[in-house]
């Protein structure tokens, strides 16, 4: 198993007001990123790699001084591309299964274990059930901020990432996607047949949906929140 953690961004939205990317966000002691790499290590992943690009030198000396052995991806193009990109340079050359990771969540240890125990043969994502509780701990505009999520009786992903008009969905997708190894193949081809520039990463599982790939949705209640701007910062409690 193999982790990809994707910290490329700008963080444009809270940058102005931590100075720091995202993932360097301090939290009991640790930050996001830290926590991450440490979660994964208890649950016994040692491949770990993260993918750099704002102020990529920062990045790379933190982790270089904090944590050993984890390979630093770096994605030049990261001021034009989204996190599909990062995460299509991650998988690049890979012969794991593998968990990607955005880095500006913060989330139970037991959720990578819960992946790695289900291990299932299709593409996989975690949900989280309870999710307005997070939306209203964040005090966010559920209509404004939330996506829709659709899934079947047997748990496989139908759509993702559109805008909720009426009825609220089941879940939330969680920033946390499973490709085990024999999928990857496919999952960087279809990025390429479809000369792909720039998307975001819930049109992109839309499109492998309409391409015949399976997405099975764990549903999940364990903690997880969102960092997105200085206001996720300044509501978040842990517990």
């Amino acid at each position: 198993m193999r982790l990809i953690i994707l910290a490329a961004g700008k963080s444009s939205r809270i940058f102005k007001d931590i100075g720091k990317h995202k993932c360097l966000i301090n939290v009991n002691n640790q930050t996001l990123l830290s926590k991450i790499i440490n979660d994964a290590l208890y649950n016994k992943i040692k491949k770990i790699s993260v993918v750099v690009g704002y102020r990529a030198s920062i990045l790379k000396n933190y982790i270089q001084k904090h944590h050993k052995k984890i390979k630093i991806i770096n994605n030049k193009q990261y001021y034009n591309t989204d996190m599909l990109h990062s995460a299509i340079l991650g998988l690049k050359g890979i012969n794991d299964d593998v968990i990607i990771s955005y880095s500006d969540i913060f989330y139970d240890k037991k959720i990578l274990k819960r992946i790695i125990k289900k291990k299932s043969k299709d593409m996989a994502i975690p949900i989280k059930t309870d999710w307005l509780k997070v939306w209203k701990m964040r005090e966010k505009k559920i209509k404004a901020d939330a996506e829709t999520l659709e899934f079947n009786k047997q748990n496989y992903l139908l759509s993702i990432g559109g805008k909720i008009l009426n009825k609220y969905p089941k879940g939330q997708y969680m920033g946390l996607i499973f490709i085990p190894k024999n999928l990857i193949k496919n999952f960087l081809l279809t990025y390429k047949n479809n000369k792909i520039k720039k998307m975001q990463m819930s049109n992109y599982l839309n499109l492998l949906l309409k391409s015949n790939f399976k997405i099975k949705v764990m549903k999940l209640k364990n903690y997880w929140y969102e960092f997105d701007d200085i206001e996720d910062f300044n509501n978040f409690k842990f517990r």
